[in-house]
């Protein structure tokens, strides 16, 4: 527009030339003179004023990795992409980026930097929960929004960190689909494993409560560092099958996921009367899971957040895989979560558009008064435009190529669920989850309340009973106090002609009952034992001796009938 503005002043000048004289016409070419320079000053200004309003956006990727790398170039794609769409738009998003190196502490120096040097007024990432625990707080304390497409673990809330904002699925979302699919099957017993990591540990209060309300019991929980090595894995493995239950949940990302089912194949325990089922921490990254991985993993059910694959989401993959190409041809055709990526296109775009609508001025930090902060921390000061900002993330709403982006108490709207079995050379759907319809075969309300058929570990079609006789698993043995008096409670009579003892009375039926109520069959036996009214002590006493295995003797109490 500055080549107009001198255009037009060269016209001007030409006309006063015209209507100039050497003597009676100098006064008003002054003035003619002084107005031209205020024209092309106020042009120039409104030149100026009129360029895009600049927001600066920070993106905490892991830029060793492949796949960072490929992130970033989707973000970046993404806000091409929309202001594409929309050239008229008076703000524009400039895109900071900074390198973690998958390390907590790095991300929330990245953080620091993007905030007190950059002046980042909302910041991307960084992709695990581990790390966005950090830069939430970072983000909390200046004001800044900060927008994660990929940490998602239950420990990250908007009550605790407002400044938080999760554009995926929280992980406890997912604790009903998981309880909803062992409720199917009526397992009622369950042992969870699960990686020692923010990630892994902030799902277990929100999966009890959904086992417990299908009455499932968890009958051991195990967590497993993210660096445990093959010993680790196989003392965790040769606990479990000395343990009647055999079915198993586990909750880990990928990478440990896959050494595990690796080590439980080695184990034999990847074969028939044991079931695995798995969160979305192998599911939604079935196309990151190597040959090797997937053989281990025959029979394994998972889930993955549901995202129909629309010609938009084919295109923008198309797109991100040859430009990645280009840009870093050392990567290679690197395999990648197709949510992650969908959904990172989606955040960027979403904060491009917020930064149109909260029409955010240029970066306005409120320095701490005084002399006396001592840290980083406390010279980051306060954004002035973090709230607003803030605000419009909260309120965008649009069809993105992961689906419908609408926030709902500060993350993702609950999504439905799909179920997965892992078969052959990948997964292969047998049912969906639904907050409305629960199970169900398809996405329609009319579609069968089941699971379609599943191939289970050691390739029976039948569904695995959930439970064995324990390798170490040996008859409980009952004592029953042979007396007289109160046989209502009871009674050891004898059978006169066959000399066989039969062993009735309302404890015994109490006794009975709880047995058959346990999540799996224990086989026992009463062994009826004469006592006197005053020697209980002793009946403990011969139980305690008798035992080798672990067990629990209860106190020494009054002998009460």
């Amino acid at each position: 527009r500055s080549h107009l503005v001198g255009l037009e002043a060269r016209e001007m000048a030409n006309c006063l030339v015209l209507v100039q004289s050497p003597s009676s016409f100098f006064f008003p070419f002054v003035l003619l003179s002084a107005a031209l320079v205020s024209y092309q000053v106020s042009m120039v200004a409104t030149a100026q004023n009129a360029l895009p309003a600049q927001a600066r956006v920070g993106v905490i990727l892991d830029l060793t990795t492949p796949v960072g790398r490929r992130r970033r170039t989707g973000i970046q794609m993404a806000v091409e992409d929309y202001y594409a769409a929309h050239p008229s738009s008076a703000t524009r998003v400039a895109l900071h980026f900074r390198d973690s190196a998958g390390d907590a502490l790095r991300a929330a120096s990245a953080a620091v930097d993007l905030i007190k040097d950059a002046q980042a007024q909302a910041i991307i990432g960084p992709p695990t929960s581990a790390e966005a625990e950090f830069v939430a707080r970072i983000g909390d304390h200046a004001r800044v929004p900060v927008i994660s497409y990929s940490a998602t673990s239950p420990t990250l809330t908007p009550v605790q960190t407002p400044f938080f904002v999760r554009t995926a699925a929280n992980d406890s979302f997912q604790t009903a689909p998981v309880a909803a699919v062992l409720g199917a099957f009526s397992w009622r017993a369950a042992v969870v494993v699960y990686e020692d990591t923010p990630y892994g540990t902030g799902i277990l209060p929100a999966l009890s409560d959904a086992l417990q309300g299908v009455g499932t019991k968890i009958m051991d929980r195990t967590a497993v560092p993210s660096d445990a090595d093959d010993a680790r894995l196989d003392a965790v493995l040769y606990h479990f099958m000395a343990m009647p239950t055999r079915v198993f949940v586990v909750h880990m990302l990928y990478p440990l996921a896959a050494r595990l089912f690796r080590r439980a194949k080695k184990a034999g325990m990847m074969s028939q009367e044991y079931v695995w089922v798995a969160t979305d921490g192998v599911g939604s990254f079935m196309d990151r899971l190597s040959p090797e991985d997937v053989d281990a993993m025959q029979g394994v059910v998972s889930l993955q957040p549901y995202v129909q694959l629309t010609d938009a989401a084919k295109n923008f993959s198309a797109r991100l895989m040859a430009r990645s190409r280009r840009e870093n041809p050392a990567d290679g055709g690197v395999a990648d979560s197709t949510l992650m990526r969908l959904w990172s296109y989606d955040t960027a775009w979403a904060i491009a558009a917020a930064v149109e609508t909260a029409r955010v001025p240029s970066p306005a930090f409120q320095t701490p008064g005084g002399t006396t902060a001592l840290t980083d921390l406390d010279r980051l000061g306060v954004s002035a435009t973090g709230t607003a900002l803030l605000k419009a993330v909260l309120a965008t709403t649009f069809e993105g190529i992961a689906g419908k982006f609408k926030m709902v108490d500060g993350q993702l709207q609950l999504p439905a669920y799909e179920v997965v079995n892992i078969i052959g050379r990948g997964a292969r759907t047998v049912g969906f989850w639904t907050p409305e319809f629960g199970i169900t075969q398809d996405l329609n309300p009319n579609s069968a309340k089941a699971l379609r058929q599943i191939l289970w570990p050691g390739e029976p079609w039948s569904a695995p009973k959930g439970w064995t006789v324990s390798p170490n698993g040996r008859m409980l043995l009952v004592a029953v106090p042979a007396k007289n008096g109160f046989k209502q409670f009871v009674d050891v009579s004898q059978n006169s002609t066959t000399g066989e003892e039969k062993i009735t009375g309302y404890c015994i039926d109490v006794f009975d009952e709880v047995m058959k109520n346990l999540p799996y069959p224990v086989s026992y036996r009463y062994v009826p034992q004469n006592v006197s009214l005053d020697s209980y002590d002793k009946l403990v006493d011969l139980v305690r001796d008798q035992v080798s295995t672990i067990t629990t003797i209860l106190s020494v109490r009054t002998f009460p009938f």
